[in-house]
């Protein structure tokens, strides 16, 4: 009897996993503010010129969103949040404005504005403007023919550049907190994620839903607590399709701060609890200095 020699097949390469569509995206606010907003920098130092911040840290938005709860005592998480999208939505009138829009435009939209989320708001306008073409950085992620992507941003940009590149994306929320349970889910009528009508999953909120944002630092530790306590449960914030992508397929991670608060959520609650046979690659958009570059590999 012959004996049959089955050789091992090699680890697929990045670009084979793309084709195959074992890659998930992790897209950060700051790309998506630095592609689609005119600059992260500008955007949180115009919201400390907007909340009237007397400190110097005016680029740590954690620590200015808490100096605003704290001098409206009245106001409750959701008005906090909505007043962060109003100074966003009035950021990208500005940029708009600036940028030559159409007054006709801009008063359309600025006559609904209290009516609109910030993400329909933006599109009034314009935005994302894809100035770049096919070279566009979101066009480009767009047109890869991957089921997953998953972003930190709370805007729909990304499915902007999906339904650009002729896909049909649905968007899903972390359910982080217990109110915001009333979300219906895109897990229905067996829907499964695919590269024509990919999943684009909002790790820390999304605009329609001001209280479905993470905007303090103890949003953050809550965040954290959901995502530890409630894995393997009925009640998971993360939904078990996205936690089965992240264990079995390499991660495009763009943009982070290696010590930010949401690399830290990112990495405790998603890539570290993964199992230990993940095999998956880590590109990291930075340039990492010395004690970040010890970080990573610790």
């Amino acid at each position: 009897m012959p004996i049959i020699n089955r050789a091992i097949p090699p680890m697929q390469n990045f670009v084979d996993r793309i084709r195959t569509g074992k890659v998930v995206p992790v897209i950060s606010h700051e790309t998506l503010a630095d592609l689609v907003l005119g600059g992260r920098k500008a955007l949180v130092t115009g919201y400390a010129d907007y909340v009237h911040y007397p400190l110097d840290d005016r680029e740590n938005l954690l620590k200015m969103a808490k100096y605003v709860s704290i001098n409206n005592a009245t106001w409750d998480n959701w008005a906090l949040k909505a007043d962060y999208l109003n100074f966003v939505k009035n950021h990208v009138y500005a940029q708009a404005q600036a940028a030559g829009v159409a007054t006709n435009l801009l008063e359309e939209a600025a006559a609904e504005v209290d009516s609109l989320t910030l993400s329909i708001f933006a599109d009034r306008l314009g935005y994302p403007r894809f100035t770049q073409g096919t070279d566009d950085p979101l066009l480009i992620l767009a047109g890869l023919p991957l089921p997953i992507y998953i972003t930190t941003g709370y805007h729909d940009f990304i499915e902007a550049a999906l339904r650009r590149a002729g896909k049909e994306p649905r968007s899903e929320v972390c359910r982080w907190h217990r109110g915001l349970d009333s979300i219906p889910s895109v897990f229905v009528n067996n829907y499964e994620p695919s590269a024509a009508e990919p999943l684009v999953f909002h790790l820390l909120g999304r605009d329609d839903r001001p209280d479905s944002l993470v905007l303090t630092e103890d949003d953050y530790l809550q965040l954290i607590m959901a995502i530890a306590q409630e894995n393997g449960k009925a009640t998971d914030a993360i939904p078990d399709r996205v936690r089965r992508a992240m264990a079995d397929s390499a991660l495009m991670i763009l943009g982070y701060d290696l010590a930010g608060w949401a690399f830290r959520v990112l990495f405790w609650g998603l890539i570290k609890p993964s199992p230990v046979k993940q095999t998956g690659f880590f590109s990291l958009q930075v340039v990492p200095d010395e004690k970040e570059k010890k970080y990573l590999q610790d």
